[in-house]
């Protein structure tokens, strides 16, 4: 097994973690607090896949369609740019991330990183 195929893998128990995250991310969330939770949960949950947040992507406004797209072909640094920039935005601008959580950005950020461990086939993305 190369190196690079190491860096990539993941265990059951990442796997079953980031199904699982993407899986209540997919839910309605009971109230603003509640998905606000689940966003520390996504960001503790990248941080053990290998995809911790590194630096941001500048973007004074963030498109969720445009990161659900980005992440469709994203490398592991990519991924991690991404969680990044999805972490700032929550952050400086919490009122964001249900629009980013209903457009699929951090589900997308997940799927990614299963398909890059080859524990589920490549997301397709529509133009």
């Amino acid at each position: 097994m190369t190196a690079l195929k190491v860096t990539l893998a993941l265990g059951p128990i990442e796997t079953e973690m980031l199904r699982d995250i993407r899986s209540r991310l997919n839910r309605r969330a009971v109230s603003d607090a509640a998905l606000f939770s689940l966003g520390a949960a996504f960001l503790t949950a990248c941080g053990r896949a290998d995809i911790p947040p590194t630096t941001s992507v500048p973007a004074k406004t963030l498109s969720g369609p445009l990161v659900v797209k980005i992440a469709g072909t994203a490398d592991l640094a990519t991924l991690s740019r991404l969680v990044a920039t999805l972490a700032e935005h929550r952050t400086l601008d919490p009122k964001c991330w249900p629009g980013l959580v209903a457009a699929g950005a951090p589900q997308a950020i997940l799927s990614r990183r299963l398909a890059l461990a080859g524990r589920e086939a490549p997301v397709e993305i529509s133009q």
